[in-house]
């Protein structure tokens, strides 16, 4: 906190004043001008607020009208229950459109009956609203027949087809008819027939993704089909989108490469799955596809029904994708030699994958999403391919034997935590409880450090020594996340303008900047203890609650082992208060009961407590957030060492070192 307050604070401050100074506005935007600006940006109030402008300003373009009355109702319902958005009120659109059939003008009236007739039509009244489109004089109205289309289709998807040719020859820039006519042929399970519509150029260019595929898995056009995966890649490619997307993969890459020391030497192998996890990115659309149109599993909008399918038809599907490549490599490769081996490389196919992902977001629109992005979709794409992997690593180097088992077992465990994820973002239902997915991503951050700090305590032959120094790590991340949303930060202003940038900048430090200090100070939280594999961790309550702190916590065990320390009362009346002050020398870190961060104390002078004298003690802080010895006059925790023998157990439990006080440690100058 106290350098996001120090450095990076100042900087975003100063590239406020320059991004103002040099994006402001200064020319008169005309109406369109909004407009295009807000359809890029998805701003659907927006839009709508400008539509009413421009209907204002001219009342006899239909499309205007038309757009206005869509982009009016896929606005929520206001909190005062009387229209929709925060700008206008239900009752002033119906007279506004009451007041057009009094006008002079034919062609306005007509306008006047479709809007009643539309507002009906969204309202749920389809006769009143079929009575008013009828008494339209001009039954060739533009988007007249589109919305005679989708009123019959559902059930009569004949006649819808009917009625939408029929606003396509009269409306040639209707791109909603051409959607819901390939939507039609779709659900009629009629793929030559929409091959044929594609054949179009129009039609091919304002048709769906979806439907492109449909019609090419159906109809086996392997070279329309491949085109068609990729340009749902690329469709919305462009130089921001690229450089948001790269920066995120750069930063999260140097990342891996700080947590394995080898990886530097490496360099072939990583950038290879790399590259494979870019390629099998495309292989996700094949495989929903055939769930979807072979088995017939799709969503449904049904509670139980899309939890199961964001289990199996998303999280199993990606996670098979993303961990291809470390088989490929696996099986090709000898590199894999220890288990943080395992998780890396698997965590930079996930990245190959999320950059490939990133770029249909990335679209001019979606600049916004950046940041959200590489706090949240890119580390759970990593985490959850590293969770596989965990298995891999378990059943080679901790179980020793059947590892293919463990594999598939933690192969299942991230397709279930990927499915859970995805499914409170997408069923309606499930959406209003969205939380539950943040809180997950929380949980999962402290699962994956569990994950790695294993392979780490495992790996490098098991030999390394005991560190635990965050600040490194704790640095590059504040500051490479910090790069990403100020990156976002400037493309917006750069694409649109300081007043847009300004209000995203807002809404991701609302959204976004405890999630960016929790990941730093989680991701950074690495205490290395060779040859133990610790139970995995899904909470911790110590980091949520350090966040504030304003020094970060370290330790060198170098400085700790080898220490003169004086052990006195904690209170007047306990068990040892008769038998301290006493002084002695730390002289190894241990594990009781897998319990970490005990120290080994050899007495200068031996205690007798009861009926035996002790030599060694075992001591730890009282404060679970308290580093060993960062200040005098400590409270820890003893517990007696009886029986020397003990003491050359590889694994020692809490019960054979038995608890007897309180006491206060501090070291001896």
């Amino acid at each position: 906190m106290r350098k996001f307050i120090l450095y990076v604070f100042p900087i975003i401050l100063v590239l406020i004043v320059l991004v103002n100074l040099v994006f402001s506005e200064s020319k008169e935007q005309t109406l369109q001008d909004e407009l295009d600006e807000y359809i890029i940006l998805g701003d659907v109030q927006n839009q709508n607020i400008t539509y009413w402008k421009l209907i204002h300003a001219d009342s006899t373009v239909i499309s205007n009208h038309f757009n206005f009355l869509k982009t009016y109702f896929d606005l929520p319902l206001s909190q005062n229950g009387r229209g929709r958005g925060t700008f206008l009120e239900y009752n002033e659109v119906v007279d506004y459109y009451g007041k057009l059939l009094s006008n002079t003008n034919s062609e306005v009236r007509d306008i006047g009956k479709f809007g009643r007739g539309m507002l009906f039509y969204h309202s749920g009244y389809i006769e009143e609203s079929l009575t008013s489109f009828t008494n339209i004089y001009n039954q060739r109205l533009p988007y007249l027949n589109f919305v005679y289309g989708s009123y019959f289709r559902f059930g009569q998807y004949e006649k819808s087809i009917e009625y939408l040719k029929r606003e396509i020859y009269i409306n040639p820039e209707s791109k909603d008819s051409y959607k819901e006519l390939a939507y039609n042929y779709l659900m009629m399970e009629q793929p030559y027939k929409l091959d044929s519509l594609l054949m179009d150029s129009i039609s091919f260019e304002h048709v769906g993704n979806g439907a492109k595929r449909y019609a090419y898995f159906k109809t086996k056009n392997i070279k329309a089909y491949s085109k068609a995966i990729f340009s749902r890649f690329f469709k919305g490619f462009n130089a921001y989108g690229l450089l948001g997307a790269l920066l995120i993969l750069i930063v999260w890459f140097v990342y891996l490469i700080l947590i394995h020391k080898f990886l530097k030497k490496r360099w072939g192998s990583a950038m290879l799955i790399l590259l494979l996890g870019m390629v099998f990115a495309f292989g996700t659309s094949l495989l929903t596809d055939f769930n979807t149109y072979i088995l017939g599993y799709r969503l449904k909008d049904e509670f139980f029904n899309d939890f199961i399918y964001c289990i199996l038809g998303i999280g199993a599907i990606e996670e098979l994708m993303k961990i291809i490549p470390l088989f490929l490599v696996m099986l090709f490769s000898k590199k894999m030699k220890e288990p943080i081996d395992y998780v890396v490389f698997a965590s930079i196919s996930a990245l190959g994958f999320a950059f490939i992902e990133n770029l249909i977001y990335f679209d001019e629109g979606g600049l916004k999403t950046i940041q959200g992005r590489s706090l949240s979709s890119t580390v759970t794409h990593m985490f959850n391919s590293s969770l596989v992997a965990y298995g891999i690593a378990i059943g080679k180097f901790a179980k020793k034997r059947n590892w293919g088992w463990y594999c598939l077992l933690f192969y299942a465990l991230a397709s279930v935590f990927h499915g859970f994820y995805d499914f409170w973002l997408i069923n309606s239902l499930a959406r209003t409880f969205s939380f539950i997915t943040f809180i997950w991503l929380l949980a999962s951050m402290v699962l994956w450090v569990s994950v790695i700090n294993n392979c780490l305590n495992n790996s490098y032959n098991r030999s390394i020594i005991w560190t635990y120094n965050p600040e490194k790590l704790n640095s590059y991340l504040l500051f490479g996340l910090s790069a990403i949303f100020l990156l976002e930060y400037v493309l917006v202003a750069w694409r649109f303008n300081a007043d847009v940038a300004n209000s995203e900048l807002q809404k991701d430090l609302a959204s976004g900047f405890f999630l960016l200090i929790f990941l730093t100070a989680k991701l950074s939280k690495f205490d290395v203890i060779p040859n133990y594999w610790a139970p995995l961790k899904f909470w911790d309550w110590n980091t949520l609650f350090s966040i504030p702190r304003v020094e970060a916590q370290k330790f060198d065990i170098k400085e700790i082992i080898g220490e003169k320390i004086e052990l006195q009362n904690y209170g007047d009346y306990g068990v040892l208060s008769g038998h301290l002050p006493v002084t002695g020398e730390v002289v190894k870190r241990e594990l009781l009961s897998w319990e970490k961060d005990w120290y080994l104390v050899k007495l200068d002078t031996p205690i007798k407590v009861a009926w035996k004298k002790q030599y060694f003690v075992f001591l730890k802080t009282k404060d679970e957030n308290e580093i060993f010895l960062t200040r005098n006059a400590q409270p820890v925790q003893v517990r007696l060492v009886n029986k020397i023998d003990d003491l050359a157990k590889v694994r020692k439990r809490k019960r054979d070192f038995l608890f007897v006080d309180l006491g206060v440690v501090s070291k001896l100058k």
